[in-house]
């Protein structure tokens, strides 16, 4: 008899159009799941994706979409996946140079163990999609690195792996710096225009930490406006320090 797990990944990889020969076999999917407490979990009610795409402004990849429909996580000795209730704006553990407000569009997927997995939705990476990022941790002296150029890329490899962190093995290359990658993706946060004459003045102020409060009050505008300023001039302005 099937196990629920294969069938679950076998509906999943169905529903979005995958080679069933990327997928690892039954008998081994069974060899790295079958002995710990079920990964999956019901599947998220399709109105509650559509909730939080409306709430957060951002779509969900399908692969990722596809599996929330089927088991809401996916959970190891952590949730490699999250439920979509813990799937929010990623929690920063690692100083990023060059970057003072994070992106809006970095999200946290998951918590396994030693670093969160996240996304970011702000765009495609050229021949996949939205690419999966680690959080970093200062502590153990670890920056934020690529790791996947697309959340199905990602996921079939976890699943490979039987769950492990892959990322983490001695002679894994990643694929760049999430906030670098970020800026050379996307496009420069527009400025309003009566923001411009504002900029030259907000540039020496930024740093992370910034007391944007402060900032706000001294040029008589209001903290959403520090934010907006911070975002463009950190993104790309010429005259900002950056890779």
């Amino acid at each position: 008899m099937e196990s629920p797990l294969n069938d679950l990944v076998g509906r999943w990889v169905a529903s979005v159009g995958i080679n069933p020969k990327l997928v690892p076999a039954p008998i081994k999917l069974e060899s790295h799941f079958g002995h710990a407490p079920a990964p999956y979990r019901p599947g998220a009610d399709p109105q509650q994706i559509n909730g939080w795409e409306q709430r957060h402004g951002y779509r969900l990849p399908e692969g990722l979409r596809a599996w929330l429909l089927l088991s809401n996580g996916f959970y190891l000795d952590g949730p490699l996946i999250h439920p979509l209730s813990a799937i929010g704006p990623m929690v920063p553990f690692a100083r990023v140079p060059d970057l003072v407000v994070q992106p809006e569009s970095w999200f946290e997927l998951g918590n396994p163990n030693v670093e969160t997995v996240c996304i970011d939705l702000a765009y495609r990476w050229p021949g996949g999609d939205f690419p999966i990022f680690t959080s970093g941790d200062d502590q153990t002296h670890s920056p934020p690195r690529m790791i996947a150029t697309s959340f199905d890329s990602w996921f079939l490899e976890v699943l490979r792996r039987g769950g492990r962190e892959y990322w983490f093995d001695p002679g894994f290359s990643p694929l760049g710096d999430p906030w670098v990658e970020h800026r050379r993706h996307t496009p420069v946060p527009p400025l309003p225009d009566r923001l411009r004459p504002l900029a030259a003045h907000v540039l020496p102020l930024m740093r992370p930490g910034a007391d944007d409060r402060s900032i706000a009050s001294s040029l008589g505008i209001s903290r959403g406006d520090v934010e907006v300023l911070f975002r463009h001039l950190q993104h790309g302005s010429a005259n900002f320090a950056g890779p």
